[in-house]
């Protein structure tokens, strides 16, 4: 069985439905797909030099939409390193550190959440993927990505809303509202991150990617996020997500 989309996670992906015609049912739809995220993963973080040496991190994550909000927690071996993300339904985002035996953990403040995640392209933000919550909302044309023909989604930050971001526009799948692609912008540089869906396939009524690229315009070499196996709907408790297991261990 294949997760739905993380990381935060990075994949959380809507389930398939008709191509929604305005903009308040394509945001209806992405944030009930958030709303209900459930799932384990296993993956394998990846980063590929402009050589195309490779370094390789396994990470486990785990997501559950609570009434409250949404939280991941990620496992990563080899540096052991845990993180834990709470994207709350209303307040400010946390993002929480921890290694196995530290006194307590440290929460990663928004200033260092464009840092990448062991050295690769993904950010601690890319976790979260929370700019369907966003203020500012617009629904461009219709456009071609590939061989598939997109919705395409516009989101711009408010002066409330945590990010690094400027804006985060999302390419669709037409049919079936699956994420194909999605192109960032960084606030303070203008930078262009680019993040590429693979592998898109259903389990159960939920679509999800085997593999996500992410590539930033103008730096050689590449990151990638390979999901190896999940599990949806694992009906995880709270107790999963306690902060005490950022430092157990």
């Amino acid at each position: 069985m294949h997760p739905p989309r993380i990381l935060a996670a990075l994949l959380l992906l809507p389930a398939a439905v008709p191509r929604a015609a305005t903009l308040d049912e394509v945001l209806t739809r992405l944030r009930a797909a958030r709303n209900s995220a459930d799932f384990t993963a296993s993956a394998r973080l990846v980063d590929v030099a402009a050589s195309g040496e490779r370094q390789s991190h396994a990470i486990t994550v785990k997501a559950h939409a609570f009434p409250d909000g949404l939280r991941i927690f990620c496992d990563v071996t080899n540096p052991r390193v845990r993180l834990l993300l709470i994207a709350p339904s209303t307040g400010r985002i946390v993002i929480r550190t921890g290694h196995p035996g530290d006194a307590a953990p440290k929460e990663l403040p928004p200033e260092r959440w464009g840092e990448g995640l062991l050295g690769t392209n993904f950010a601690y933000e890319d976790l979260i993927e929370n700019q369907s919550t966003w203020r500012r909302q617009t629904l461009l044309p219709d456009a071609t990505y590939g061989a598939r023909t997109c919705v395409v989604l516009r989101s711009e930050p408010g002066t409330a809303d945590q990010t690094r971001y400027a804006s985060v526009t999302s390419w669709l799948d037409h049919d079936v509202y699956s994420t194909v692609m999605v192109e960032k912008v960084v606030k303070s540089s203008g930078e262009l991150k680019h993040f590429i869906y693979y592998g898109l396939r259903e389990v159960r009524g939920v679509w999800s990617a085997s593999q996500i690229e992410c590539k930033i315009e103008g730096k050689p070499g590449s990151s990638l996020l390979i999901i190896n196996r999940g599990s949806a709907a694992p009906h995880h408790t709270r107790a999963a997500f306690d902060p005490a297991l950022l430092t157990r261990p």
